[in-house]
């Protein structure tokens, strides 16, 4: 049950859009922040370029800026939220806190982070980017974040040549000085958070902070799976010619990783009876523990454990002044984390099935299999209670049944990134020199999981499939408190890799009014893996026989007969041999840029950069390196405008992604299908402010591309996508953030409008065009007290980011239903902050 308060409605003035405009106000500050000739003062960036005091006119580089007061008005949901006030990228929030999608630039929908660098302090998070909004969680600890597009970040980071994010955290000052936060939502959420800062001497200072929370999730599943924070301290000795920052970060939190829902009406998607299409989700308290029996023993799926990460982070960062200008830093982290995700997943859209049709033989050779066992008649049965269901036409309202993953995944990581560059720079150039090492070591990847059966509700139960008689008591089970696969799913990985890049980039001042620079980045990355061999039985669709695969142990008498007439619990579809093959590869690849910008006066600058990147594979299989590194080519080209009054920027852009993979496996036969594909995405990215008055401003970010597959093998069967739109990536996307300020605050609203997708490769079904509405307010009691309020999705919209990733290239619904994953549905927050 969501508790719904006045909080909705009076909260209905509120706090994306203070925060969108918040991302701009920074580059358009009102007439106090100008100087004397009307200028105004412009933001030195530090992402994206090897020159220090290089403001935003100057930069050659598209580039976004948010401080920690913007994100306190944004207050997003996730890491991923609030990346949605950055042109160019496309964010799929819909999956709750952790493991979202982030796409640059025409990138199909649904790729994680690939080919973006999430930085903190300067570093990549993790190296390739894998589960990496995992890792990085925001809080008052932030001091801002900086995003460019392209431009120089093929260069200055690995695996970022569309984009770097770079978080910076909070330092130590002289002053002691804090603020802490408590937050509440609408959905059982609370959350506590500060930091402090302050002098250890006259050298030494110290920042430390971080976050707790527990919440019931937008989207409740009957049990608290969010819970957890993180711990965060900076230690900074300022040095005569220098500075030395050393710090640690401590993450252990409990996520509930939202998965598609049914749906029906593919063309005005509503929910099916039985699930909440704002607030519903198959997952729940009786499939919260499902047990698997593996190779490796039971491995049980629990779900009040969630997507749980557990990290230690340590890094050090020294810069230092040599004299004759020159400077130098080493800016260093080692990282180890285990993640342990636990989810119910779920399967083809073909899993959606009547329960009359799931229960007859002639449709089901499974159930055929059971009634020539046992005899009698095939029904449905709550696993939970043995309880007989007669009439399966009216379970839930709706008579579908479907099946379902319970997965566990165990992920245990060790990470270093090691950034060593020299600086020289004077008034007319800026030259560095670097190397970037990075290590991972894989101690263990293993991925189980157990295929269910479930009946279609919020927080479903577990099924059986039996034999009764005519007495409707049971003879003899399908499956086993709702298994009807173990060792569904069985992978075990485990290696190493090792990057070695050397770059360099030169910034020239030519005139006073003309900048070039220039730069290249050679890598050498280094695969070790191994993979352990598995005997499989292959896929099974609804209705397909459970026997055959490696015997469970103990689970058949020594003549071969069941020992407790269960099925299911006889076999496991796919097992573990102990053998282990060894893959090893080297990839070289080089990154190149050359850009410009000329600045006409302080108030307008054009740009423009010609590059090309890589996007290195990752680890965590013998096969997933096979193919070799992905590229990125760019060109862009744009202009920007500061002043007072209005500030903007656009930018043109024309980028080729190449050597992508899409793959998909026949659930019937195991096999699996694998279609190197080009994307090529031709658009302009928009993005300002306007302050026509002192009491209202206008903020738009916008991106308007067209996004097409490309260079298909013309002898391939998939030839025929080639010019089909990019799967899951709108190429219309539009937010305005209307503000009005008064004395005590800020009001705002923000409108999205997402524009049509195809949620496959084969644009085989369309995801329609949707609306937001948010509405925030900012309300400053005092110079110390702050109250922020937010309401997401005012109208409730039913907007889908994704369809279903398990249908593979097709995703033709099953008859009107199908699966896919709305946006959160209405909820609100209240902030109170005070600052000390």
């Amino acid at each position: 049950m969501r508790q719904k308060t006045g909080l909705t409605l009076s909260v209905a003035t509120l706090a994306q859009l203070a925060a969108m405009h918040g991302a701009q106000a920074q580059t358009a500050p009102d007439a106090a922040g100008a100087t004397d000739k009307g200028a105004p003062i412009q933001e030195v960036v530090v992402t994206g370029t090897t020159a220090r005091n290089r403001t935003k006119l100057e930069s050659s580089v598209a580039i976004t800026t948010v401080d920690l007061a913007k994100l306190e008005k944004l207050a997003p949901h996730s890491l991923a939220d609030s990346l949605q006030q950055v042109p160019g990228l496309w964010v799929e929030a819909s999956g709750g806190e952790v493991s979202n999608n982030v796409s640059p630039r025409g990138l199909s929908g649904g790729a994680a982070f690939q080919f973006i660098s999430l930085q903190e302090d300067g570093l990549p998070v993790i190296y390739d980017g894998e589960l990496v909004d995992v890792l990085m969680r925001e809080d008052v600890t932030i001091k801002r974040f900086e995003a460019i597009r392209g431009g120089t970040s093929a260069i200055l980071s690995t695996n970022g040549p569309a984009a770097i994010v770079n978080f910076i955290s909070q330092k130590g000052t002289q002053t002691p000085q804090g603020e802490a936060k408590v937050t509440i939502g609408d959905y059982g959420m609370v959350r506590t958070e500060g930091v402090y800062s302050g002098p250890i001497n006259d050298d030494w200072t110290y920042a430390v902070g971080g976050y707790y929370r527990e919440g019931k999730g937008v989207r409740p599943i009957g049990i608290t799976a969010d819970h957890g924070g993180q711990l965060r301290l900076n230690v900074t000795r300022k040095l005569e010619h220098g500075e030395l920052n050393l710090s640690a970060k401590y993450v252990n939190d409990h996520n509930t990783f939202y998965l598609p829902i049914p749906l029906t009406n593919p063309g005005n998607p509503t929910g099916v009876p039985g699930v909440n299409p704002h607030y519903g989700s198959l997952d729940g308290p009786d499939v919260a523990h499902i047990t698997n029996q593996t190779t490796n023993g039971p491995v049980t799926t629990d779900l009040n454990t969630g997507f749980h990460v557990l990290a230690k982070m340590i890094g050090a960062d020294l810069q230092h002044e040599l004299g004759g200008d020159w400077s130098f830093r080493n800016n260093a982290r080692y990282t180890r984390y285990d993640v342990a995700p636990h989810s119910v997943f779920n399967g083809p859209n073909s899993y959606l099935v009547r329960a009359s049709n799931r229960l007859d033989p002639a449709q089901s050779s499974d159930v055929a299999e059971l009634l020539k066992r046992f005899g009698g008649t095939a029904k449905l049965a709550y696993a939970g209670t043995g309880q007989v269901i007669n009439d399966p036409s009216t379970l839930n309202g709706n008579g579908f049944t479907t099946d379902a993953v319970a997965e566990t995944r165990f992920r245990s990581l060790g990470h270093f990134v090691d950034k060593l560059s020299v600086t020289k720079e004077n008034d007319k150039n800026s030259f560095t020199a670097g190397i970037l090492f990075a290590a991972q070591k894989l101690y263990d990847d293993s991925d189980y999981g157990a295929r269910i059966i479930t009946d279609v509700r919020d927080q479903p139960s577990r099924l059986d499939i039996v034999a009764v008689d005519a007495n409707n008591k049971i003879l003899g089970y399908l499956s086993d408190k709702g298994v009807l696969r173990n060792g569904y799913f069985y992978e075990r990985h485990k290696g190493d890799m090792k990057s070695l890049s050397y770059f360099v980039n030169d910034e020239w001042k030519v005139t006073n009014n003309l900048r070039l620079d220039a730069g290249v980045r050679y890598e050498v990355a280094r695969y070790d893996v191994q993979d352990e061999g598995v005997l499989a039985a292959g896929d099974d669709l609804p209705g397909n026989s459970l026997t055959g695969g490696a015997i469970i142990p103990g689970s058949l008498n020594p003549d071969g007969s069941d020992k407790d007439n269960i099925i299911a619990n006889n076999y496991m579809r796919r097992a573990g041999t102990g053998v282990w093959t060894r893959k090893q590869k080297t990839i070289k690849e080089a990154s190149y840029t050359a850009g410009f910008n000329y600045a006409f006066n302080d108030h307008v600058a054009t740009y423009g950069r010609y590059a090309s990147g890589t996007n290195m594979p990752t680890l965590y299989s013998g096969d997933s390196f096979v193919d070799g590194a992905s590229r990125l080519s760019f060109t862009e080209a744009g202009v920007r405008y500061i002043s007072p009054f209005w500030t903007t920027s656009a930018t043109v852009f024309h980028t080729k992604f190449d050597n992508l993979s899409f793959g998909e496996t026949n659930q019937a036969t195991g096999d699996f299908r694998q279609v190197f594909v080009k994307t090529l995405s031709t658009g302009i990215e928009l993005e300002g402010i306007i302050n026509p008055f002192k009491q209202f401003s206008l903020e738009y970010v916008a991106t308007l591309q067209k996004a097409t597959i490309n260079g298909i093998d013309p002898n391939a069967e998939e030839a025929k996508q080639n010019g089909n739109q990019v799967m899951r990536t709108p190429n219309t996307q539009v937010r305005l953030i209307p503000t009005l300020h008064f004395g005590f605050g800020d009001v705002f609203l923000v409108y999205s409008h997402i524009g049509k997708r195809f949620a496959d490769f084969e644009n085989a079904l369309a995801l329609p065009a949707y609306h937001v509405i948010d509405m925030g307010a900012e309300i400053k009691i005092d110079k110390k007290w702050k109250l922020n309020l937010k309401v997401n999705n005012v109208s409730n919209s039913i907007g889908l980011t994704e369809g279903n990733p398990r249908s593979g290239f097709n995703q033709s619904s099953n008859g009107s239903l199908f699966y896919a994953r709305p946006i959160l549905g209405r909820n609100a927050t209240a902030s109170l902050s005070y600052r000390f």
